[in-house]
């Protein structure tokens, strides 16, 4: 990168920070970037405080989550080589603390996909694999799925002494609640109408109606055959949504066909194409709004794809101007390119950013409204 590159680049990220509406959002933007570009887990400490600190001001923070990973981590032997078994939210979490390790070679998970193309950068061995060796610690980094990967490793009568059970830190999850629909300049309509990208379980459309008077419609889109399956049962529970429509496609800037990685867990998306790897249709929300429905709500997490999702999305943005609730966490990019294309989509849109510790301690959300 040359000088008049870094310049630009600069400028383009004052410009970002100018166009927030809070000091909250400012140190999260900025703290954001320094632990996207450092993977300092100093940063990661500071986004969990902000997060802790606006839902119980005053109070002293509870870092017994990133203090069990330490504990946990710390009874690994110096000089001994140990793998992360668990490639999931938990298995990020740990990850800024146990890359500092020497010994660190990467993680275990049964997920082949991950086992093909890797996780987070680090090589992903299958538990058959993990279970023919002896030489390495295994850290259990995960809560769900705690007692099957101990049961696997007692059954394939791994050494006992080299396991080491990882803490039970999701105990207290923040709600996703609070996560989309808390904030206090969020407004709710007497009737909303919910577009969810990556609605996962569906308990965000859940929530919302717990939130506002009436939601008139959500529109969940969920492509993973499994998490569809979760979305169907849990909005049979629904009680305060008229109407719905879950949708199995993948949502992109243009209606084709998409390689994607199903793995049943937040974290499916699209990948390149592998063995593992299935084709699904995508669509965009502009091809499948009804044009006579207003949308009041847009949120997006679709694990790096949100760009593309928005550009989909130009004519619906532009006609009913809703409220985005916009992961930008997935890409270093996305830290920038998306804040400027729903800039230069509604210019009156205003900007918020809030850090939330929902599944995971890397979640942060930019929020654009219009002005009241």
């Amino acid at each position: 990168m040359n000088i008049t590159d870094m310049r630009q680049a600069v400028e383009t990220i004052q410009r970002i920070y100018e166009m927030l509406e809070d000091g909250e959002s400012r140190e999260i933007y900025m703290t954001r970037l320094a632990y996207n570009v450092s993977g300092e887990s100093k940063y990661l400490i500071r986004l969990m405080n902000i997060a802790f600190q606006r839902m119980w001001p005053g109070r002293f923070i509870d870092y017994r989550h990133l203090a069990g990973m330490e504990k946990t981590l710390a009874k690994v032997p110096e000089n001994h080589k140990f793998v992360l078994y668990g490639a999931g939210n938990e298995g990020k979490d740990f990850l800024p603390l146990a890359r500092q390790k020497e010994g660190f070679v990467g993680f275990c998970s049964s997920t082949g996909v991950k086992q093909k193309n890797g996780y987070l950068g680090y090589p992903v061995m299958s538990p058959r694999e993990l279970l023919s060796r002896r030489d390495l610690y295994v850290v259990v980094a995960t809560s769900a799925a705690r007692d099957e990967l101990l049961g696997i490793l007692e059954n394939g009568n791994y050494p006992a002494e080299m396991i080491i059970d990882g803490p039970a830190y999701y105990s207290e999850k923040f709600g996703e609640a609070e996560q989309y629909f808390g904030p206090k300049f969020i407004k709710f309509c007497d009737e909303e109408t919910f577009v969810d990208v990556g609605c996962y379980d569906f308990r965000s459309a859940l929530a919302l109606g717990r939130h506002c008077k009436c939601v008139k419609k959500v529109y969940a889109f969920e492509p993973d055959p499994e998490n569809y399956k979760r979305c169907l049962q849990n909005a049979e529970s629904r009680s305060r949504i008229q109407d719905v429509q879950i949708l199995p496609y993948g949502v992109w800037s243009e209606k084709t066909t998409l390689q994607f990685s199903a793995c049943g867990t937040v974290e499916s998306s699209f990948c390149e194409e592998n063995t593992m790897s299935v084709s699904i249709p995508v669509t965009t929300i502009d091809n499948t709004i009804d044009p006579c429905d207003r949308v009041t709500m847009i949120k997006m997490d679709i694990e790096g794809s949100e760009l593309e999702a928005l550009k989909g999305a130009r004519e619906t943005i532009l006609r009913d101007k809703p409220k985005l609730a916009i992961s930008i966490y997935h890409k270093m990019e996305d830290m920038w390119e998306i804040p400027l294309y729903i800039k230069e989509l509604v210019p009156e849109y205003r900007f918020y950013i809030r850090h939330h510790n929902s599944g995971g301690f890397a979640e942060s959300v930019l929020y654009a409204v219009m002005p009241e």
